[in-house]
């Protein structure tokens, strides 16, 4: 995860509440920072189990995606998707599934992407929590930068354009790999469900940065 430097830093995304786009936005974005950061809670996916409303009201990929997930977490057992999370992104070599930008970004050495990353992320007032033991590049932190810059009144011009380079620096080059390679995944089935979601929301971000 990531630490606002800022006086714009917002809470965390699952347990705040999503009114109005950019709340939803925020949420969503919090919603995979959290499930990529580390074996999902029971908390969290009860969380999940209960938010099927957030998205309503709209026949979209999205909002049916989204409503499958919400299903899966309220009937999924918890151990399991421990089990799932851990044979997918961990491992004492190399997992079966990197969550690193650098790994998907050809032609960007690690060390220049993180390098370029870090300076970009100091500019806006982020830095990676002390606690934490990933690189920025890790697809978690990038969610949870971008659900930073959200925010419920994050709608000025200079708001959304701060949002849409970082969003185009730093997950649109990869996002798609990343998920192909879920999806091929050998035991993937719940992370299977949420990267459906994950690539129907940020296609949306991406139609969403294009009409800005």
């Amino acid at each position: 995860m990531m630490t606002a430097t800022t006086e714009n830093a917002t809470g965390a995304g699952p347990e705040a509440a999503a009114t109005g786009e950019n709340g939803v936005r925020a949420a969503l974005y919090g919603v995979f920072a959290h499930l990529f950061a580390d074996r999902p809670s029971a908390e969290l996916l009860e969380r999940i189990a209960e938010a099927g409303d957030m998205i309503v009201a709209e026949d979209s990929i999205l909002a049916r995606e989204w409503q499958a997930l919400c299903l899966a977490a309220g009937a999924v057992d918890q151990a399991a998707v421990s089990n799932e999370f851990d044979a997918l992104f961990v491992s004492t070599s190399l997992p079966p599934v990197s969550l690193y930008a650098s790994s998907y970004m050809s032609g960007r050495l690690r060390g220049q992407l993180l390098a370029e990353l870090r300076e970009d992320l100091a500019r806006i007032g982020y830095a990676r929590a002390e606690q934490s033991a990933e690189y920025e590049d890790h697809f978690s932190a990038l969610c949870d930068v971008m659900r930073g810059l959200i925010g419920e009144s994050a709608t000025s011009e200079d708001a959304v354009e701060q949002q849409q380079v970082f969003f185009q620096h730093y997950l649109a080059p990869w996002h798609g790999r990343l998920f192909e390679k879920v999806d091929k995944a050998m035991g993937a089935d719940f992370y299977r469900k949420v990267i459906r979601v994950a690539d129907a929301f940020l296609t949306h971000e991406t139609q969403y940065f294009e009409l800005a």
